[in-house]
């Protein structure tokens, strides 16, 4: 019942990563002519709001980091799915878009 919690827990957060850093002009990504999330960012996005979604995100991460401090790092789950849940935030919110 904790590893369901657990994974639960760990999907609704990439969910919400995903959700709180994705900017609404990349809809407008058509293969044509805006061909990827940096020609749609440097196109469109007039007020860019990942700014003030990141303290959210780090609140959700918070149980993540209190479990570690928990489990003293010996969960390799909780060690995994904490890194991962890092990476892929600043994945989303800095490093795709740093790389244009």
């Amino acid at each position: 019942m904790k590893r369901l919690m657990l994974v639960s827990y760990w999907l609704f957060c990439i969910a919400a990563i995903f959700l709180l850093s994705s900017f609404k002009e990349e809809w407008f990504i058509d293969g044509g002519e805006i061909k990827n999330a940096c020609i749609a960012h440097r196109a469109f996005v007039v007020d860019d709001t990942r700014d003030v979604m990141v303290p959210l995100t780090i609140i959700l991460l918070l149980p993540w980091l209190y479990l570690l401090k928990r489990t003293r790092l010996t969960s390799l789950l909780v060690n995994t799915a904490t890194l991962l849940l890092v990476i892929f935030a600043l994945w989303r919110f800095w490093l795709r878009l740093a790389f244009c």
